[in-house]
């Protein structure tokens, strides 16, 4: 099924995905630290981030020099860990939006690293604090209700079929209501007939596609026994394909539309870790201060 090599994806060299099984790669290392107390952080850590963050974010890992890492890799800089993108303060699934945000088609290093900053922040200390499933939850509804109707709408622009632009603004509405994996199935292969504007349809579909995988996961999280490596597996595997839905959408569109749409998506999983009380928001004035 199409769903099965696009679910549980993870970051392979150079910042591109792998169809591996997710947490093959890092269950040894993961493992042990999901269980394990997270790292200390504090404000003063919390600055040296948002400083690093603002030299400059790259796709991929990076090199261990300011300006030329990744977001979890600023953050283990910070911190005076080995150069790597698991900070080890950072709850699995939260790290897995973030790897994937990251490593989205940003216009450029500069935009990454200013739509990224405040979750870079927020981010901090939720390692065995955050219920990555509530998390995970929360963000399936947030990227078919509000993600997905950007995409879909942004393809029916360049259909030249009216009523294929309609059914597209259908889809996209029933999204918005629905926030649910039906929907998200719905508009996937609503997006699949339309016709025009072939990059932008094939991005709705994948983003549609990554929504729906996102929505299974999450469900399954949901039925796990709750603070078990099941459960923060299906929701880190969940929350990873929200984010990759997001990259999806936002290829919908190009330059600054491209990442207003990447920004708008981590500025509502700022919204989440805020309402959800993630240790990381009390240094969020910190991103106020002129530097």
């Amino acid at each position: 099924m199409e769903n099965s090599v696009l679910r549980g994806l993870h970051r392979g060299d150079g910042g591109q995905e792998s169809t591996k099984a997710f947490g093959e790669v890092q269950s040894a290392q993961r493992g042990v630290c999901d269980v394990k107390k997270s790292i200390e952080v504090n404000e003063a850590s919390a600055a040296k981030v948002l400083e690093l963050v603002d030299a400059g974010l790259v796709q991929g890992l990076g090199q261990p020099r300011p300006g030329e890492m990744c977001v979890e890799a600023a953050v283990c800089f910070a911190l005076g860990l080995p150069h790597d993108d698991d900070p080890q303060c950072v709850a699995r699934a939260l790290r897995e939006v973030m790897v994937r945000l990251n490593d989205a088609d940003w216009p450029s290093d500069a935009a990454r690293a200013k739509g990224l900053r405040k979750l870079a922040v927020a981010q901090l200390g939720s390692l065995g604090v955050l219920d990555e499933r509530e998390f995970a939850g929360r963000l399936v509804k947030v990227t078919i209700g509000k993600v997905l109707p950007q995409a879909l709408r942004g393809a029916a622009a360049k259909c030249g079929d009216v009523a294929q632009r309609s059914a597209l603004e259908a889809a996209a509405v029933r999204c918005e209501v629905e926030q649910n994996r039906e929907a998200a199935e719905a508009s996937k292969t609503t997006a699949r007939s339309a016709s025009g504007g072939a990059v932008a349809v094939d991005a709705a579909v994948a983003a549609s596609t990554y929504a729906a995988a996102a929505s299974d996961y999450a469900a399954d999280a949901a039925a796990c026994a709750a603070a078990t490596v099941s459960a923060s597996g299906m929701a880190a595997a969940a929350s990873h394909n929200t984010a990759a839905a997001a990259a999806a959408a936002a290829k919908v569109f190009a330059g600054g539309k491209r990442a207003k749409i990447l920004a708008l998506f981590a500025g509502d999983v700022l919204e989440i870790l805020k309402e959800m009380g993630a240790p990381g928001c009390q240094w969020l004035p910190l991103c106020e201060v002129e530097r």
